[in-house]
């Protein structure tokens, strides 16, 4: 019993020897610096993923949110196109404009009171659908309230395909609900877009609805378009925050993921943009394998030298062969953990309680900029940073670095270390710099170098602020430098100037070329723009062929227009793309700031002077003029007025007849409109109608005019025609010959006793629909006429690509035949060419007998004109046409 309580305390003292305990010490010190290492290299992974996702869900909710007010902008110009009576136009200005816009949007429906489908940006609609147990027109129908609906994905009954539905309802000019407006975002194309930005295998950005709906997907490995994630980890935290991340367990598709999530900004949506586990720590669990093993190594190294000295109390022999055989393992664990330091990605330096560099790896080294045989003196830390300081480490007196963070480098242990920051080293290399204090009172620090992350997160703020088409600056960069502009002039008075530019005819080159060549002309454009201003001013790319230009400090005189000329000039020169000439211009609308004082206004200012440029002909420039408001002023009273004249029936109807120059009979009669402002009197034709038809209020009068022209001369005993006047607009409609026979239907009217009047600008359109319906109404029955024929461009061919019932000569040149013998020749050319294709001409504004005999006998058939008769009221004409033989000596 004695004999085991004496060997029991012999291997006591043994185990209690300092050399022991400082064994156990040092495989602490080796598992905790391991384990802080790869903590610290987790952390950075995770952060630097985290970062990345993050930026690019606010790059992804930056573009939904664009989108979403992109396409409720056409909902809300549609809504109020509704209440003003001119949804249908309205509605098929915007299917164009969709059609040829190339974006998330791929369809704009309209979908009436009962929920029929009755119009489509895709196509004329042959048999309406029934959609009314669609979810989006079941919100709009039940609640008045409802605005702004961004509907589940649906999967379209006869596309086939996955779509969100985005809608507003419509409501007559009399506040009845009249159906709902929806425009049809596709998953597929959100899921192109995502997938364009490269995330790493399995990456995944997922659009999914604060329902818990998905929206659209990329990057998974399943169809998730319509899946719900209710009960899912991401909507329960979304539910908490509005953003953040965390490491998803992948319920959806098997793929754990590092994701980013982010509430879409004002909506019910939910961005979620992942990168995949394995790919993020990919390089630490290679690391931390080899780590952990060459870890284990020296642990176990370390027991071998522990048992040994223990043993060496027992048996000095064994223990002195067991010392030998120690220290060649020991030199060899350690050369094998100075390789696995040197061949680290981090840098790795230690530093101890008396501030010496204890262990600094190659990497750190190398990263540092330090010769090696420095560093093999193994320097005291106030030495490294001395050495560092005199070879401009930290620039010029130690300026490249900031003031409080070089305090903390130099002052080594003196002040608690700094645990993380960054530094830019002279060469550019950005380094991230981690430190962790040590039990013996040193520490130790890692360097990594962030270079390659820091340029992709400053790539990702370019794209954020930058066109990616001409990498201009978009209009988000171009308000921040106005911001700065304003904020310039309150402090210093430095007063700046907004060019806006559009480009004139570049769809003319879209259609004639192509996309990629306008693409092409777009940064053409951007490039002589850059090369227009300089280095303080702006060029920015606002959308589409929308340039605009900030120049700052525009005290010189003459200096806005000075570079507003360069610009129109360096802009129209011809462009050689593809073997192609290409030629646009330049209408620019230029705003001071001393006219402005917000964004608001010099935005406003300037699209004042840019509408002015092209009214009057563009190519050119012209500068914001306080007249401007007054006149776009009157502008919008004017259109106001019209409408509001159109809704109250101002407009009215007077007849001014055309006689036969053979029988004196009246051949026809012109129906012409007027309208009686209840406070500026009669206004001309001339002042409003071209205004009527730039807001598209022009069909509708003129079918309101047929209506009442039709109507009025079905009364008549006689079978005299009636003329009425389409205007240029009336050709946009599509149904414009089933409009003209609804007309006649209901009025009764022969279709031979009609003549629709068409001027030459009806000709000059770039729509080849224009002659088919002319045809069309030819075929109908009704007469077609060739209004103020000589006063635009005509030509022959026109005649032949179409055979004219009647042609009019313009009464500018009947007003000077007497006096000028070429306007004479004009007119006898036309009733010849009239006698020759045997139809008849009628001379306009014949206003005395000299006129009278000239135009009979130059050969034309009809005349008209204040001589005969003035435009009268339906009452007197009904008298006039009763009053045969007045009408016979009057013109015989």
């Amino acid at each position: 019993m004695s004999r085991y309580k004496t060997h029991f305390r012999g291997w006591l003292r043994a185990f209690a020897q300092a050399s022991t305990l400082l064994g156990l010490a040092m495989i602490a010190l080796i598992w905790s610096a391991l384990e802080f290492h790869l903590d610290s290299e987790y952390q950075r992974l995770k952060t630097g993923a985290i970062q990345n996702t993050g930026n690019l869900a606010r790059v992804f909710e930056d573009q939904i949110v664009r989108t979403i007010r992109a396409n409720d902008r056409i909902l809300r110009s549609l809504q109020l196109a509704s209440v003003n009576a001119t949804l249908e136009q309205d509605f098929d200005r915007w299917a164009r404009e969709v059609e040829g816009s190339g974006d998330f949007i791929v369809q704009l429906s309209l979908l009436d009171a009962n929920g029929m489908h009755i119009a489509s940006s895709l196509g004329p609609v042959a048999k309406p659908t029934d959609l009314s147990d669609r979810e989006h027109f079941r919100v709009h129908q039940q609640s008045a309230e409802a605005g702004l609906f961004i509907s589940k994905p649906v999967f379209g009954r006869t596309s086939g395909k996955w779509s969100i539905q985005m809608s507003r309802a419509v409501r007559s000019p009399h506040g009845a609900f009249a159906g709902v407006v929806v425009a049809s975002v596709s998953p597929e194309r959100l899921a192109n877009f995502y997938e364009s930005v490269e995330l790493g295998r399995n990456g995944a950005v997922v659009l999914v609805g604060l329902d818990g709906v998905i929206r659209a997907s990329a990057g998974l490995k399943v169809n998730a378009v319509g899946r719900s994630m209710h009960k899912s980890q991401v909507m329960e935290r979304a539910l908490e925050s509005d953003e953040g991340a965390f490491l998803s367990s992948g319920a959806v598709d098997g793929i754990r993921r590092l994701i980013s999530y982010r509430v879409v900004n004002g909506h019910p949506l939910l961005l979620l943009v992942g990168q995949a586990e394995e790919n993020v720590f990919a390089t630490f669990y290679q690391n931390r394998h080899s780590y952990r093993m060459a870890a284990i190594g020296l642990t176990l190294f370390i027991l071998i030298v522990v048992v040994a000295n223990v043993r060496h109390r027992h048996g000095l022999d064994i223990a002195r062969g067991n010392l030998r055989k120690s220290e060649r393992l020991a030199n060899e664990k350690s050369r094998e953990l100075e390789l696995t330091l040197d061949h680290m990605s981090q840098g790795i330096m230690m530093i101890d309680k008396d501030a010496n560099v204890a262990l600094m790896n190659r990497q750190a080294v190398k990263l540092l900029g330090l010769p090696e045989d420095f560093v093999a003196g193994r320097p005291k830390f106030d030495e490294l940073v001395a050495y560092q300081t005199v070879n401009g480490e930290f620039g010029p007196k130690g300026f490249a670095v900031d003031t409080k963070l070089r305090g903390h480098i130099e002052a080594g242990l003196s002040v608690p270390i700094l645990r993380d920051y960054e530094r830019v080293r002279p060469d550019g290399t950005v380094l991230e710099v981690r430190s962790a204090d040590l039990p013996d009172g040193g520490f130790v620090r890692t360097f990594t170098d962030i270079s390659e992350r820091k340029r992709s997160e400053d790539r990702i703020a370019h794209m954020a602020l930058h066109d990616a088409l001409t990498g201009l600056a978009n209009r988000v960069l171009l308000r921040r430098q106005i911001d700065a502009e304003f904020a310039r002039l309150r402090r210093d008075g430095a007063p700046f100037a907004l060019l806006l530019i559009d480009l004139d005819h570049f769809k003319a080159v879209n259609d004639t070329f192509g996309h990629g060549t306008g693409d092409e002309l777009l940064r053409q454009v951007a490039e002589r723009l850059r090369g227009c201003v300089r280095e303080t001013d702006t060029a920015a790319r606002l959308g589409g062929d929308e340039f605009a230009v900030l120049q700052a400090m525009t005290d010189t005189p003459g200096g806005v227009q000075t570079l507003a000329q360069r610009i129109v000039d360096q802009v129209s020169a011809p462009y050689m793309i593809a073997g192609h000439e290409v030629s646009v211009g330049a209408s620019i609308g230029v705003a001071h700031s001393a006219d402005c004082g917000t964004i608001e206004d010099l935005f406003h200012n300037a699209d004042l002077a840019l509408y002015r440029v092209k009214s009057g002909g563009r190519n050119g420039y012209r500068v914001y003029e306080a007249a401007m408001d007054a006149e776009a002023e009157a502008r919008r009273q004017m259109e106001k007025d019209l409408r509001a004249a159109y809704e109250r029936g101002e407009f009215t109807v007077q007849y001014q007849p055309m006689f036969c120059l053979g029988s004196g009979k009246v051949a026809a009669v012109e129906a012409l409109l007027r309208w009686h402002h209840p406070q500026r009197g009669p206004i001309s034709p001339a002042e409003f109608i071209p205004v009527a038809e730039e807001i598209g209020l022009m069909p509708d009068i003129d079918l309101r005019v047929m209506a009442t022209a039709c109507g009025e001369a079905a009364r008549w005993s006689h079978d005299t025609k009636v003329a009425v006047n389409l205007s240029p607009v009336m050709f946009k409609r599509s149904d414009i010959v089933e409009a003209v026979r609804r007309v006649l239907a209901v009025t009764g009217l022969a279709p031979q006793r009609l003549e629709l009047e068409v001027s030459e600008r009806t000709l000059l359109r770039e729509d080849n629909g224009t002659l088919a319906a002319l045809r069309s109404l030819r075929e109908l029955g009704v007469r077609i006429v060739l209004d103020d024929f000589g006063t635009g461009y005509t030509s022959l061919s026109d005649l032949r690509a179409f055979s004219f019932d009647k042609i009019k000569i313009d009464q500018s040149f009947v007003a000077e035949m007497a006096a000028s013998q070429e306007s004479a020749a004009i007119v006898a050319a036309i009733g010849g060419l009239g006698h020759s294709l045997g139809v008849d001409t009628t001379a306009e504004g014949v206003e005395t007998l000299d006129q009278a005999e000239l135009v009979r006998a130059a050969g034309c058939t009809q005349v008209q004109g204040y001589l005969y008769s003035r435009p009268i009221e339906a009452r007197a004409l009904r008298a006039l046409l009763t009053n045969t033989d007045a009408r016979r000596s009057a013109v015989a």
